[in-house]
């Protein structure tokens, strides 16, 4: 008497042998990632394609409401280039950057290798670096400008206290520090993950090659540069690239403290962008910068992951 087999089981069994053996095995990989590609394709490609056709096409309110988008080519990026306001953004961005990139690498990095050291108590250095960074970047940001408060801000009683200025600086509503003002709090948000990346690494470092180099008389600089940084490389560019994009992509932080000003004194690209779209409502404009950003973004990128592995090919 032979046992009765359930539908279900049946139905299973067949589906299980479709992916087990011939076309099926093949496809069986790609189905389990489906979804995934499906997501990226919504959240990511399409937005991305969408906005990169927009800078093409002269797409305001008025051709909204009408459903008569015209196709103008390249004539946004020749009205953004002409905007006085987009120089100035763009010198700001290029500061902005480079002040966050190289400072955060710099902490960073001294932050990993002083919390590398065995000593009491480290973990708890290590979590009160982190905070932060978990902190919501809203929160930060709101923190930051009541501290840079002209008249009751902490700063200016702390720097006064310390006999580093005379009188209260209104540090946000100066067209000479206001960026400045704003790359501090973007430093201080932005440090412990480059240092937490960095720290990752130098755990990974064997320590019969710190001892080897110990023992050939390297210490101090000789034993980071030639010895630490070699071994590291990797994860310090990754560092290097993720806070680069972070930072151009860092809106918050400006808009939130000083929304571009005073006089566009701390507008960055990203900022203009948002400027152009929803205060101009010029959505052309606002791709079009968009689009150069993305693009710039693309080309430091490679050029330096191209120029590591050619270190590394070295």
């Amino acid at each position: 008497m032979t046992p009765r087999t359930l539908p279900g089981r049946t139905l299973r069994n067949t589906w299980s042998s479709v992916f087990e053996t011939g076309w099926g095995a093949h496809a069986y990989p790609y189905l389990m990632v489906l979804p995934a590609v499906v997501v990226v394709i919504g959240v990511v490609v399409y937005p991305l394609a969408s906005g990169i056709i927009t800078a093409f096409y002269d797409v305001t309110l008025r051709t909204l409401n009408s459903g008569s988008a015209e196709f103008v080519g390249l004539r946004n990026f020749e009205r953004v280039l002409a905007d006085p306001a987009f120089v100035q953004a763009s010198v700001n961005t290029v500061i902005w950057v480079v002040l966050n990139v190289v400072v955060q690498l710099a902490l960073g990095l001294a932050l990993a290798l002083l919390l590398h050291r065995a000593m009491p108590g480290i973990g708890f250095f290590r979590s009160g670096i982190l905070v932060p960074w978990v902190v919501p970047s809203v929160v930060a940001v709101l923190t930051w400008r009541w501290m840079y408060d002209p008249s009751v801000g902490i700063a200016n009683e702390l720097l006064v206290r310390l006999g580093l200025i005379d009188n209260y600086h209104p540090w946000l509503g100066d067209t000479s520090t206001a960026l400045y003002a704003v790359t501090v709090e973007s430093i201080w948000k932005g440090t412990p993950f480059v240092m937490l990346l960095l720290l990752a690494a130098l755990q990974l470092v064997p320590r019969s090659i710190l001892e080897a180099a110990s023992m050939d008389g390297a210490s101090g600089w000789r034993k980071l540069w030639y010895v630490i940084l070699p071994q590291i490389r990797v994860s310090f560019a990754i560092a290097a690239v993720l806070t680069f994009i972070l930072t151009v992509n860092n809106f918050n932080a400006i808009w939130l403290m000083t929304e571009g000003g005073p006089l566009n004194s701390s507008e960055i690209l990203f900022t203009l962008a948002y400027k152009y779209g929803f205060k101009r409502f010029d959505l052309g404009m606002a791709s079009a910068v968009a689009t150069m950003l993305f693009v710039g973004l693309v080309i430091a990128t490679t050029v330096y992951l191209k120029l590591i592995q050619a270190r590394e090919g070295d």
